[in-house]
């Protein structure tokens, strides 16, 4: 039914549509994803503003509004990329490549700016967040 040729000449033609489909793929579902998202931020504002209800400023600054995921922090990315890059590291030396162990500085130093980056937004979210001492307790 299918001949040697044919079938060899399958792999290659399936190698380029998965290598360049997939990545298509995930941006066209990105898009959509961002998109979708969008369009209900909107209805749910025009769902306040209908009702009358007064629309929060906090809502502005929420998680929903400004795309970060929430349990997501730069904290936790910075360990679990540092850990991988220790871990690279530790395999080559194990195995005895230096080039192995050379390439794990690399998620090592991304893992440890992004370590540094959240101690430094840490410090900044904390500074801007100051407690309203201009009302008396009634």
């Amino acid at each position: 039914m299918w001949s040697t040729a044919s079938t060899a000449m399958l792999v290659p033609i399936f190698g380029i549509i998965f290598v360049f489909g997939i990545p298509i793929v995930a941006i066209i579902g990105g898009i959509m994803y961002a998109s979708r998202r969008a369009r209900l931020q909107q209805e749910l504002l025009m769902k306040l503003a209908e009702t009358g209800q007064p629309i929060p400023p906090e809502l502005f600054h929420s998680d929903l509004f400004n795309g970060r995921r929430t349990g997501k922090s730069p904290l936790r990315g910075g360990l679990v990329v540092s850990a991988a890059g220790i871990g690279v590291m530790l395999y080559g030396w194990i195995l005895g490549e230096t080039s192995l162990v050379a390439a794990g500085l690399i998620p090592l130093v991304i893992g440890l700016a992004l370590l540094l980056a959240a101690v430094i937004e840490g410090r900044k979210s904390k500074a801007t967040i100051t407690p309203d001492t201009t009302t008396t307790p009634s």
